[in-house]
């Protein structure tokens, strides 16, 4: 566990309010990105990230520290996450909102500034986006934590409690899944 995250649990556990705000304040912009991503909605993230943050604040006194907090609270989260999406499931669409994912260019690659290609490159983050909020939930939540919160396997695996080469499995298959449904959404475009 990161030296600071053990002093202000250690505190909090004491009952210092203020080290709690400070936990908050390191992990905060973290988990929102995560939820956000999970979510596609801004007003569910801001939500279900509150609701994070009082488990974590209710529930601190069950964290014996076996594994680094920062995994600790991302299973919290994925599982606030899922929850929320299947009380949720018959009222999801996938159309993420806007903001989910920049689109840009790395750097010092050429960008063309040019109208069509402005609107290509965005149109394909737009598909992008909503294949990966169709993925299935187990799925999406592996490929979220991989490439957008940079987790590793191990990281993962011990977030979501299964084994690293199901990680491996999940991750592939939503490769998969999303090559095969680019591709499929593509087969008629000139």
């Amino acid at each position: 566990m990161n030296d600071l995250d053990e002093i202000l649990i250690h505190k909090i556990k004491a009952g210092d309010l203020d080290s709690f705000e400070k936990l908050v304040s390191r992990y905060q912009r973290k988990i929102f990105s995560f939820v956000y991503r999970m979510l596609v909605s801004e007003e569910d993230a801001r939500d279900i990230t509150q609701e994070i943050f009082i488990q974590v604040f209710r529930s601190l006194e069950t964290f014996r520290g076996d594994a680094k907090f920062s995994t600790w609270i991302y299973r919290v989260a994925s599982n606030k996450c899922l929850d929320f999406l299947h009380k949720n499931k018959k009222f999801r669409f996938y159309e993420p909102a806007a903001g989910w994912e920049t689109g840009e260019q790395p750097a010092g690659s050429p960008v063309k500034t040019d109208p069509e290609s402005i609107y290509l490159r965005e149109e394909k983050v737009r598909r992008v986006r909503r294949i990966i909020a169709g993925l299935p939930d187990k799925y999406r939540v592996a490929l979220v934590l991989f490439h957008y919160e940079d987790l590793t396997y191990h990281q993962i695996a011990e977030t979501l409690d299964i084994p690293v080469k199901t990680v491996a499995t999940r991750l592939y298959r939503a490769k998969l899944i999303l090559k095969e449904r680019l591709r499929g959404e593509t087969d008629g475009l000139p």
